[in-house]
């Protein structure tokens, strides 16, 4: 429910007609009392409602009704600042009643006898002289508030209705409670009394109420029956909006309508707020500004109040409407998210600072929650206390680990703008640019650059090694080796040395020449990260094999936290390369454990792209498509760095040929790129992954392009390997399709030789078999498979199998059994099942009877 607030004090006007819409049964029990005061019959009324509802409208409605028929008129507006001011409500009808002359013989009799209420029989006696001559409606508007003499003096009143033809009406909150006052006004008079209560519009008064100013959807009304809780004031607010912005009633701007509708509370709460005693208002910004989180006995110190001021404050601001109290703790709080912003409109900006302020130093002290005491924080001035960065600094923690990024960004931010000692300063740019990178990625650069200028002559490595460590694995390899390359000169760490070369690795051909030269590659690993380094280094060259296996296990397998996570996914990828897929699909999940426990997003999305391309080539699509989403999750699209994000469009087209979902993949790759996407060796994944996609929609000729162009950069940057990624045997595909048989033999020659080199013939998968089919469907004659230096089918095939493949399928060819196959090879049945199959899909046969006899040699 919406809360709305009248405005104490508030001057009389003529009747407010939208308020009275959807009131007719109401107005017919006023309009009938009129009628019988003007037969000289007295009468007693209480109008309820909510604030807002129209009370004071339908007052207005009656003194008009009854001027309008000659009758007499006094009508007094009570308020929460004249409560304590004798008979300051009476006094308003007084002086519209009597004579001049005869009103400062009434203030001096008031004056003398406010003690002992000895002026009343004589007011008492005025009055009904008045009514005796002709009809009286004696009106009183928030009665709420109307000060003890004057409750008295209307008591006195009740109890002579049968004197005179008196009609006596008063107006009472929904949220303010029965007096012993109030009571006795329905309680032994000579009349007996009648009572009204205003409750919200229903949607078809909303509605009328709407076509007085044009026509409206029901779905608008419906909605803005909801949004303002039905409530008259509100609505006027909102309507009067909408008539200035010209915006007709249409169900498109309901959106326009929740705004105006809050925007009205506020507005109304703001009234409210300038017709309370100071000592309220102050509670109620107290009360506000600890967001619930402060006892009362906290909120009432930090507004200055204390005893029977705080509780009177308290019970008027409950009164009306504006704090509410929690039946579990019974802590108070402001009654809306309108009211708050109400309040909060009312200061100044200094104000409101330093009421924050105040209220985090209270919250210390009293050891508040550390979340709730940073959002006091927030908007408090700069308070160079140490605990206030601390502080901060937990919440944003917690904040992140929850999910709630941008609001740990905000707090980190705050956190800066104290004095902080540099090197503490670094830290927290360090964290805060972890944290940026999934929704102002571009700060987020520059912070990370700005530490590895800045924290350079402090000495703290480590925070060097993070830092760059972010910066690499975001995929900005060009900056990275850039800033890298100076820090390097002047530091002097084995991982800030790896991680430097491995920004050098992981940039397109041709970057920008430096103007410090990078370290040299080191002969051996001096810590893991190297180890790291080393690995990929030598994965890519298509070197060393067995000391690419050792180099990145040695990488994996030191814990340390501390250690850069970049290293850690080039070593995975070197893994991968050996055919260790379970071994690297292992350590980049645990690269992206410390890079969530780190904070490091960016790390975390590139580790699960490479888990997804795992997963992929060993036909666990599902699996491949829930760590690509995970990846997007951990950073979306539009924060990836320009040279990263090939790297996802081409695991995600990969992940979709193998489902045969050739639509998807188009819907992929047709993706427009951001500038600078070439920038970085993630493109030559993508234009093979663009290859294999017009491989497959039929266009040899498109795909030729792409496998070239990445096969030019792959040479350019020495990534020999085809087990890094194999571009020659798709490239011979296209090309035999196209008719060009030589052309494609060479290439198959020159990867096979490379293969071989490496040691692993069985990592190019079926591409071997695509590949030479590829030339018997376009070979003929002396070109054809058979001829000068094209190899046959039946010789070249078993290449495609891994060598734990073969071996079971060399067995198979001699005649063993499973079970015999399994005793020889030291596994269980079922995996020598799972490798034959294997092995006869990859062969594009049926079973065991059609295995090439050349494996059983």
């Amino acid at each position: 429910m919406v809360a709305v607030h009248d405005a104490p004090g508030r001057s009389s006007a003529a009747p407010r007609q939208h308020e009275l819409v959807g009131r007719d049964d109401e107005l017919r029990v006023v309009g009938g009392l009129v009628a019988d005061l003007a037969r000289g019959r007295s009468g007693l009324l209480t109008i309820n409602g909510a604030p807002g509802s129209g009370r004071s409208a339908l007052l207005e409605a009656m003194l008009a009704d009854a001027r309008a028929a000659g009758l007499n008129t006094a009508a007094a507006q009570s308020s929460p600042l004249e409560t304590d001011v004798p008979y300051s409500t009476a006094a308003q009808q007084i002086a519209l009643l009597c004579p001049p002359e005869q009103l400062t013989r009434i203030s001096s009799a008031w004056a003398e006898g406010a003690a002992t209420n000895a002026p009343i029989p004589f007011l008492r006696k005025q009055i009904l002289d008045v009514a005796a001559r002709r009809p009286l409606l004696l009106a009183v508007d928030d009665h709420q508030w109307i000060d003890p003499w004057s409750l008295a003096w209307c008591h006195a009143m009740l109890r002579h209705l049968d004197r005179a033809p008196v009609l006596m009406v008063r107006t009472v909150r929904d949220t303010a409670p029965e007096t012993d006052g109030g009571a006795r006004w329905d309680e032994t008079v000579p009349v007996p009394p009648r009572r009204v209560r205003l409750g919200p519009l229903a949607v078809p008064d909303v509605a009328e109420l709407l076509s007085r100013y044009g026509p409206a959807d029901r779905d608008f009304a419906a909605a803005a029956t909801t949004e303002t809780a039905g409530n008259p004031a509100v609505l006027r607010l909102v309507l009067e909006e909408f008539h200035r912005a010209g915006l007709g009633f249409e169900s498109r701007h309901v959106p326009r309508l929740r705004v105006h509708a809050a925007d009205a509370v506020a507005h109304l709460v703001g009234r409210t707020l300038r017709g309370l005693p100071a000592d309220h208002v102050e509670l109620l910004r107290a009360i506000t500004f600890c967001g619930g989180e402060f006892d009362f006995e906290l909120a009432c110190a930090l507004a200055g109040l204390h005893g029977h001021a705080a509780a009177r404050a308290r019970t008027s601001l409950r009164h009306l409407g504006l704090i509410c109290e929690s039946t579990e703790d019974g802590v108070p709080r402001a009654s809306s998210p309108a009211v708050a912003t109400g309040v909060l409109a009312e200061m100044e900006p200094a104000e409101r600072e330093e009421l924050h302020g105040r209220a985090a130093e209270i919250g210390h002290r009293a050891a508040v929650e550390p979340c709730a005491l940073a959002d006091m924080l927030l908007n408090a001035p700069q308070m160079r206390r140490r605990w206030v960065v601390e502080t901060l600094v937990e919440a944003a923690e917690r904040h992140r680990q929850e999910g709630r990024h941008e609001r740990a960004t905000e707090l980190l931010r705050r956190a800066l703008r104290e004095p902080v000692p540099g090197d503490c300063r670094q830290r927290l740019l360090t964290r805060l640019a972890a944290i940026e990178v999934a929704h102002a990625p571009a700060a987020s650069d520059g912070r990370l650059r700005q530490v590895l200028t800045d924290a350079v002559g402090t000495g703290d490595t480590a925070l060097l090694v993070q830092a760059a460590d972010l910066l690499v694995a975001r995929g900005d390899s060009e900056t990275g080796r850039r800033e890298l390359a100076t820090v390097c000169a002047r530091v002097r760490s084995p991982a800030l040395d790896a991680l430097g070369l491995l920004a050098d690795e992981l940039c397109a051909p041709a970057p920008e020449p430096l103007a410090v030269r990078l370290p040299p590659v080191p002969e051996e690993a001096a810590d893991p990260a190297q180890a790291g380094l080393l690995a990929w280094r030598c994965a890519r060259l298509g070197r060393r094999p067995d000391l690419v296996r050792t180099l990145a296990r040695e990488a994996l397998a030191d814990r340390d936290p501390e250690l850069p996570l970049a290293t850690r996914i080039a070593a995975c990828h070197a893994l991968a390369c050996r055919d260790d897929a379970a071994e690297a699909a292992a350590g980049l999940t645990a690269v992206i454990f410390d890079a969530g426990r780190r904070g490091a997003r960016a790390a975390a999305a590139y580790a699960l792209v490479q888990r997804a391309v795992l997963a992929a080539k060993d036909e666990r699509c599902p699996a491949a498509g829930a760590d690509l989403a995970a990846a997007v999750r951990q950073l979306p699209l539009h924060c990836w760095h320009p040279a990263l994000l090939p790297h996802y469009l081409a695991a995600r087209i990969g992940a979709l040929l193998r489902l045969e979902d050739v639509a998807g993949a188009e819907r992929v790759a047709a993706a427009e790129l951001p500038l600078g996407a070439e920038r970085g060796m993630g493109f030559a994944y993508l234009l093979h992954a663009r290859g294999e996609l017009r491989l497959a929609t039929g266009d040899p000729a498109t795909a030729l392009g792409y496998f070239q162009e990445c096969g030019r950069m792959l040479r350019a940057k020495e990534w020999l390997n085809p087990a890094v990624l194999s571009w020659r045997m798709p490239a011979a595909i296209a090309q035999g399709r196209l008719g060009a048989a030589r052309a494609a033999t060479r290439l198959i020659g020159e990867e096979l030789e490379l293969a071989e080199r490496w040691g692993m013939p069985g990592l190019l998968e079926p591409v071997h078999r695509k590949a030479l089919s590829a030339l018997a469907l376009a070979g003929s004659g002396p070109a054809g498979p058979g001829a000068a230096g094209i190899p046959r089918m039946g010789a070249a095939l078993p290449a495609a199998l891994s060598v734990p493949e073969r071996r079971a399928a060399s067995l198979a060819a001699r005649g063993l059994s499973n079970k015999d196959i399994a005793q020889e090879l030291g596994v269980t049945v079922r995996t020598v099942e799972l490798r034959l199959t294997k092995s006869y899909r990859k062969l594009g046969i049926e079973g065991r009877a059609q295995l090439p006899p050349d494996l059983a040699e």
